[in-house]
């Protein structure tokens, strides 16, 4: 179930502040929760799930370093975008117009879909609200 919360911002079309629904994240699922639900779910003891991740991650961001993308299965891929400064010529575009490298992921179609408004199994738990107040109080 994913909270939400009303939050107000500006809106980016118009610059009128108006009221959004933002997700209300209550807590952050460390690596240690993760491994622990892996390791109940299957016969694999926590330090080899522990190695296992680690050195995904160590895979996983020299890959990106490489300049490559990298599919996980049907979580999604993750690559390497730039930005950078503008020139006038495409001889004139050099590693100093580079003002940031971003790291992207993009979530495969299995998990766009688990994602979908029209999912049954995803819901939403909207903000409390305090009872109106009755006439006369």
């Amino acid at each position: 179930m994913i909270k939400y919360k009303a939050m107000q911002r500006k809106s980016p079309k118009n610059g009128r502040v108006a009221w959004y629904a933002a997700v209300d994240n209550e807590k952050n699922v460390g690596i240690d929760q993760i491994v622990d639900a892996i390791q109940a779910e299957c016969t694999v003891h926590r330090a080899d799930v522990l190695a296992v991740l680690a050195t995904l991650e160590e895979q996983v961001i020299s890959n990106l370093q490489a300049g490559n993308s990298v599919r996980l299965g049907q979580l999604g891929s993750f690559h390497v975008t730039l930005k950078s400064r503008p020139s006038e010529a495409e001889d004139e575009v050099t590693s100093e117009n580079i003002k940031a490298v971003m790291v992207r992921f993009r979530k495969s179609r299995r998990m766009q879909g688990q994602f979908q408004l029209t999912n049954p199994a995803l819901r939403f738990l909207g903000p409390r609200r305090a009872p109106a107040a009755e006439p006369g109080d």
